[in-house]
């Protein structure tokens, strides 16, 4: 997330939380060289510094009106504010900012903790983005005026307030992983240790995966997209306002034009790719840029103004309620950020620009409270998911409750033990050892990530000690198959004609063999599943090709409109491969294995693509698969239909799942499983449908059932031997379940004769 605290105002904050909670000195009774006077001593000051103006006609301001750290005369003709002999590099500190600050993380933390009782708490991230767009856009405004700015200076700042906290918690995390975590999480939260030390967590985040994906919540550093985002928007904006302060430029049109740039790539790319428009950098700049945009008109003002009009005290009450909304409002099926990230920027954007003094900033947001846990927020920001996600970790997925609280109490705790004794001594102190205390962060988190990178390439060390007595083993990664080659790949020009775009779920090893026959698995992503078993069990990989995709029945004539009323583009996809297979002389066989329960029960919706009126779920698979399969029998291809494996319980699988935990105690073995009637009952309709479709193409469709490898008489089993052969979702197979299943297939009574290139 963006750097709750990173605000540069170290000083001014620290004389806050010393006259609000007393003495804040430093062990050996240093006290910090910026320190903020006293507000008493500061209108002394104003008042004996008091200037009369410069020009005829220029408005004399009262001086305890005045900005105590930064007092700038009117622009100049030239644009450029000229600056007044005694400014200062920092803003004046506002406790209603750090309120603010509160306000965003304690609605974070909720939403993680209880999703449903505030569905948009994730908002305040944005919340945090304008907020450090603000704060560093005025000091670098300051800087830049008072001819002070200095790269090394303001990247050392950064590095002194970011990289103490990040390099505590991301050393907790692999240390609390190297007793918790199986050897595949511990890998994973290796790589992400590497990603967020290197500040690119959101790049790496956006290769993986989707923010509000399942996967999601066993991801402890799953929060780190957001610093990654400020960071990379520190090595572009000081930068560019650098530059254009040199040609003497005007900053608010190059910042608004690229703000709205930004906003515009937002809208554009949230409804194409969602995943995309929430990691990339690009695509959430808008939101720091609106920022910088408000301090760069504070900065223009030639002083402070009263800010206890009307007009802003209902400009902070727009403000808030816009905030209210979108944590009330938004939740993870709107496409976010989108349009509807201007719910928090502007809420945002109108507080902070309705000032310091209006009732809500003054006397709700600057309360003690909540300016105390702004203070924090940082640190509390890194813990607190962290905590959580662990949580999730060690109850497989399971609803943490109550355990939610206290491990947000413990974030708090967490979060202050960490701003008390880590951030503070390596951020203050006697000048002359800043520099040391630089080099020896910059060393320790270029150590970090080069632990997490170990933890990664050693995949996850597995021979840990802690996993020693974990009764079974696990492999969950499904192969990943390169694309990158699709254009040159036969199969994928005679499909697409060059359209083929990487990252779809189609997977093919090379062009297609010649002069053999060929195996096509066809289906959604059980059918890619089915595959990597087929590829690992057969001697010759290369005659089996798959031709699926994810949330697409493999039936002509039948689109799929997932949850959020959008298409899984499935058709032409579907027809384009049923086509191919049919002019394809190589290809003698084609497997068809879906998820089909999904498809009846409603999971996801049916949509015939020839029109008509409404028909039943079962209606449309029934002609769809019959369409498919004359299709197939007039090209003269064999078809075994698979029947679905068993669909497992989320309890079945935490049960299973909390026996490779090493930490917790491992639960009687008999509770992973489910009674063989279940899923009989679960099957009994798309039994019927693909067995009455065989029984029209005699000696061409045959149905084979993964229940005969998977279940006995009683019970279908999630493990074999010392494998556990599903996935937590509790529907997909691992690869040695898989492999399990396809071993089957091969034997088959009618498989034989289609694989006879099998061993």
């Amino acid at each position: 997330m963006a750097s709750p605290l990173d605000s540069g105002l170290d000083s001014e904050a620290e004389c806050f939380m010393r006259k609000t909670w007393g003495n804040l000195e430093m062990p050996g009774g240093h006290r910090y060289n910026d320190a903020q006077p006293t507000a008493k001593l500061q209108r002394r000051q104003a008042h004996t510094s008091f200037r009369p103006p410069s020009r005829p006609g220029q408005t004399v301001i009262p001086p305890h009106r005045r900005p105590p750290r930064a007092r700038l005369m009117p622009a100049t003709s030239t644009g450029v504010a000229e600056p007044d002999m005694r400014i200062h590099r920092h803003l004046a500190y506002r406790p209603d900012i750090d309120g603010l600050r509160a306000v965003a993380i304690l609605a974070v933390i909720v939403f993680h903790a209880y999703p449903r009782s505030l569905p948009g708490g994730f908002a305040g991230v944005d919340v945090f983005f304008v907020i450090s767009g603000y704060l560093i856009g005025g000091i670098i405004f300051r800087n830049l005026d008072a001819d002070s700015f200095g790269f090394a200076d303001f990247y050392a700042r950064r590095a002194r307030r970011i990289f103490p906290a990040l390099i505590t918690v991301l050393l907790g995390g692999l240390g609390f992983g190297w007793f918790a975590l199986l050897a595949d999480e511990y890998r994973d939260l290796g790589k992400h240790v590497a990603a967020g030390a290197g500040f690119v967590s959101n790049l790496v985040l956006w290769r993986e995966s989707g923010y509000f994906d399942t996967a999601a919540d066993f991801k402890p550093l799953l929060h780190l997209w957001s610093l990654g985002i400020e960071e990379q928007f520190y090595l572009v904006y000081p930068v560019l306002m650098a530059l254009l302060w040199r040609l003497r430029a005007n900053p608010a049109y190059s910042l608004l034009t690229l703000a709205v740039l930004s906003f515009g790539g937002n809208l554009y790319l949230v409804h194409r790719d969602a995943v995309s428009a929430f990691f990339l950098p690009f695509t959430r700049f808008w939101e720091l840029l609106g920022g910088s945009i408000l301090a760069y008109v504070h900065f223009r003002r030639a002083a402070a103004k009263p800010t206890t009009d009307t007009r802003h005290q209902l400009q902070a009450a727009g403000g808030l309620l816009l905030i209210a909304a979108a944590v009330l409002v938004l939740d993870e099926d709107k496409d976010f950020p989108g349009a509807w990230a201007l719910l928090p920027t502007l809420g945002a954007l109108l507080l902070i620009g309705a000032g310091p003094d209006t009732w809500i900033n003054r006397r709700l947001l600057a309360s003690r409270p909540l300016v105390f846990i702004g203070v924090i927020s940082y640190p509390l920001y890194l813990w607190h998911w962290l905590l959580l996600s662990f949580g999730l970790i060690l109850r497989s997925g399971e609803p943490l409750h109550h355990r939610a609280a206290l491990l947000a109490a413990a974030a708090f705790l967490l979060a202050w033990l960490t701003f008390r004794y880590v951030e503070r001594p390596l951020r203050f102190g006697a000048s002359g050892l800043q520099r040391l205390k630089l080099a020896s962060l910059g060393l320790m988190l270029t150590a970090t990530a080069g632990l997490g990178l170990t933890v990664f390439l050693a995949d996850g060390l597995p021979e840990r000690a802690a996993l020693a007595e974990v009764r079974l083993k696990i492999d969950r990664d499904l192969p990943r198959l390169a694309t990158e080659g699709y254009r040159d790949n036969g199969v994928a020009r005679a499909l697409f004609q060059g359209e083929f775009k990487p990252g779809d779920d189609f997977f093919q090893l090379g062009d297609l063999p010649r002069d053999q026959p060929l195996t096509v698995v066809i289906g959604d992503s059980h059918g890619n599943m089915l595959y990597q078993g087929l590829a690992t069990a057969v001697a010759r990989p290369e005659t089996v090709i798959n031709l699926g995709r994810g949330s697409c029945l493999p039936f002509v004539g039948l689109d799929t409109v997932k949850k959020n009323g959008k298409s899984a583009g499935c058709q032409p996809f579907v027809g384009n491969v049923i086509d191919f297979i049919a002019r394809t002389p190589e290809i003698t066989t084609v497997v068809i294995a879906a998820f089909y329960k999904q498809y009846l029960d409603g999971g996801m919706t049916l949509r015939s693509t020839r029109g008509g009126g409404a028909e039943s779920a079962a209606g449309l698979f029934r002609v769809g698969l019959s369409d498919t399969l004359q299709r197939l029998a007039e090209a003269d291809k064999y078809v075994i239909l698979s029947l679905d494996n068993p669909d497992m319980d989320r309890t079945v699988m935490t049960a299973c799942y909390s026996l490779l935990r090493p930490l917790l105690p491992k639960s009687p073995e008999t509770g992973c499983q489910m009674p063989r009637a279940d899923h009989e009952r679960d099957q009994t309709l798309a039994r019927a449908l693909l067995e009455d479709a065989a029984a029209r193409f005699p000696g061409k469709v045959r149905v084979f059932d993964p229940a005969a490898v998977l279940c006995d008489a009683r019970y279908c089993y999630a493990h074999h031997d010392d494998d556990l052969i599903y996935q937590f979702d509790g529907n997909h197979l691992t690869v040695k379940g898989a492999v399990l299943v396809a071993g089957r297939l091969l034997a088959h009574p009618h498989g034989v004769r289609t694989f006879a290139h099998a061993p």
